[in-house]
């Protein structure tokens, strides 16, 4: 009796999971999210139900996280900075942590959309929920609520992260996770090598790994030494502070730069992606005119068999489009970002009125996140100091020779 009485209970129960499993997938269907607000930094529960309000103060720290990523920054720096800067977790703890920050860097919901059935409840009797892998259907609606962060910085941020996935495999470019500014920028000027880092006592400096592998072993390598001098660590700081006050010398050509990759490169690929849209838009408009007429009315097997090939080759002209316009867009953003430490340097930083809203544009979110140097780090025009966190945002690499070096920003100049 007691088996009986335990097989209808959990038959009940495979019943009424299997009811409000349907409730949820309808309402997924319809565009209806279902939200944790208590661990959801930026938005809060609005007056209407299913509405989002943002959070001025928690959608700022969301901000800072985004542009640090991009300047460079890894997701365990910017966790370590948060921490420091007081600022609470989206649990409310004291101590960020990189997976709570790549979270939120890959959170669809920050630029306006909605993701739905990430994750789905496995088994009615344990209640596990596991990632969804494709189990179960997906739904993704846009423009479903304010964006905190605009789509172009969220599509450049996920680019970001692949671009680092893909730099793993190279020991030269791991300079995301380092916790020196230097580390993975300084190169050597003869044999293109990332330069090592040696300290003795209280003196550190840096050598060329071909150097240092050489005189290591001369088993490891046979090849002769590129011969670069040691060069001490405060020797390349001060040329790295001496480029930064070169660079209001050079503003002019900045936003001349800016110009060109704004109204040149930019303008020329958004007209190209225009022009291939609407020739795709008049192929699909074919193509639904030959399904409506039927077999052999408006047009034959094999015309519809070179549109369909033809819409395939514009969608990847497309694509590659896409990704020639994010590295301009990247471009600009580094210029743009160098521009404004030129500025903060000469005295003509903006104060410009930031609203505490939605978040839609690129000028506005870089008007949010405007960068202001360390008080102690420019004086009077001019940076008195090295400073780690300026060298990660905007130098790209030092290349070092024997009677100099050449500081590559990555705006694209060279001092």
């Amino acid at each position: 009796m007691i088996t009986i009485l335990a097989s209808i209970a959990q038959q009940e129960s495979a019943s009424i999971s299997q009811n409000v499993r349907m409730g949820i997938q309808f309402g997924f269907q319809e565009g209806r999210g279902r939200l944790n607000y208590s661990v959801f930094l930026g938005y809060k529960r609005g007056e209407k139900p299913g509405s989002y309000e943002i959070v001025p103060d928690q959608a700022n720290v969301v901000r800072r996280i985004y542009r640090e990523y991009l300047e460079g920054f890894s997701p365990s720096m910017i966790a370590d900075g948060l921490t420091a800067d007081g600022i609470r977790t989206p649990a409310g703890g004291a101590n960020w942590f990189p997976s709570s920050v790549r979270r939120i860097l890959e959170n669809e919901k920050y630029c306006g959309d909605l993701l739905m059935q990430k994750y789905y409840v496995k088994d009615f009797l344990t209640h596990k929920c596991v990632k969804n892998e494709g189990e179960r259907p997906r739904y993704y609606v846009e423009d479903d609520h304010d964006p905190i962060v605009p789509r172009a910085v969220f599509c450049q941020v996920q680019g970001e992260i692949k671009c680092r996935a893909a730099l793993v495999q190279d020991p030269g470019m791991l300079r995301f996770g380092k916790r020196m500014a230097l580390s993975g920028r300084l190169v050597c000027g003869r044999c293109g090598r990332i330069l090592k880092r040696y300290e003795s006592g209280e003196k550190s400096d840096w050598r060329c790994r071909q150097r240092a592998r050489e005189k290591k072993s001369e088993v490891v390598s046979r090849q002769p030494g590129c011969g670069l001098r040691i060069v001490g660590e405060r020797d390349v700081q001060s040329a790295v502070v001496e480029a930064f006050n070169r660079l209001p010398g050079r503003r002019d050509e900045l936003i001349r730069l800016e110009e060109r990759l704004l109204t040149g490169e930019i303008g020329r690929i958004d007209a190209c992606l225009k022009a291939l849209t609407d020739h795709e838009v008049k192929i699909e408009e074919r193509l639904d005119q030959w399904a409506a007429a039927g077999d052999g009315a408006a047009g034959s097997e094999g015309e519809v068999d070179f549109l369909k090939g033809r819409i395939t080759e514009i969608r990847e002209q497309k694509n590659a489009l896409y990704a020639e316009r994010a590295d301009h867009a990247s471009r600009e953003m580094q210029v743009r970002m160098l521009l404004e430490l030129v500025d903060e340097m000469c005295g003509r930083g903006r104060k410009v009125k930031v609203k505490s809203g939605a978040c839609r544009d690129w000028d506005d979110f870089f008007r949010r996140t405007a960068y202001k140097p360390p008080e102690d780090v420019i004086r009077d025009g001019k940076m008195v100091r090295f400073e780690n966190g300026l060298t990660i945002r905007y130098i790209d690499k030092v290349i070092l020779v024997d009677n100099g070096c050449k500081v590559v920003f990555k705006a694209g100049i060279e001092v």
